[in-house]
């Protein structure tokens, strides 16, 4: 991969269809953590993620012809990681394999924390790892979309193939119902809106 780290990703989409693979592995490393981002939160369940992770790459290689180099690669990224995270959530969760907050290892959730503050900081994840898995998944991959992965409520529209309004509309609706979650809480954390 040396050499290929300060191509751009337009230009490893181009190599890697010509058959470079170490231009598809440059791709993959360089964005292998974003998707994993995205499938954990979406997904919900720490012992599924590598498996929708590995899905999504899975569709990124083989759809690579049909990626349009016009588009940023992030953003077709981000659709086929939060289009396969939502379906694959639903999948399982169909066939009963969902597994909840509390069957979860803690660790799954969060790095040990070292002191109080990281402790705290656990706690809060926790809570809200807990809040989203109440929340329709389609409210909760607006909400990560946008307080995660830090993208504008029209970059999420063109992820989920939605309105923008629709999106503000999901994102404001996972707030409430995260909030009315938080809230019964013992120590409960504050979500803000910036909508």
């Amino acid at each position: 991969m040396d050499g290929h780290d300060s191509i751009s990703d337009s230009a490893l989409v181009e190599a890697a269809r010509r058959g470079d693979g170490d231009a598809a592995a440059c791709l993959y490393h360089r964005h292998v953590e974003r998707v994993h981002r995205i499938c954990y939160r979406i997904v919900l369940d720490g012992s599924q993620v590598a498996d929708c992770v590995q899905e999504v790459w899975f569709k990124v290689f083989r759809n690579l012809g049909r990626f349009r180099c016009e588009e940023s690669f992030v953003t077709w990224l981000n659709r086929v990681a939060a289009h396969t995270a939502i379906d694959f959530y639903r999948k399982h969760k169909r066939r009963g394999r969902h597994v909840g907050i509390d069957q979860v290892p803690a660790d799954a959730l969060a790095e040990p924390p070292s002191d109080g503050k990281q402790l705290d900081e656990a706690m809060i994840q926790q809570r809200i790892h807990a809040a989203l898995e109440e929340v329709a998944v389609n409210q909760r991959s607006a909400f990560v979309l946008r307080y995660f992965e830090e993208m504008s409520p029209a970059e999420i529209a063109g992820v989920l193939g939605c309105r923008e309004g629709t999106v503000r509309t999901h994102i404001q609706r996972c707030l409430v119902a995260m909030r009315a979650k938080l809230a019964m809480s013992p120590k409960h954390a504050e979500v803000k809106s910036d909508e």
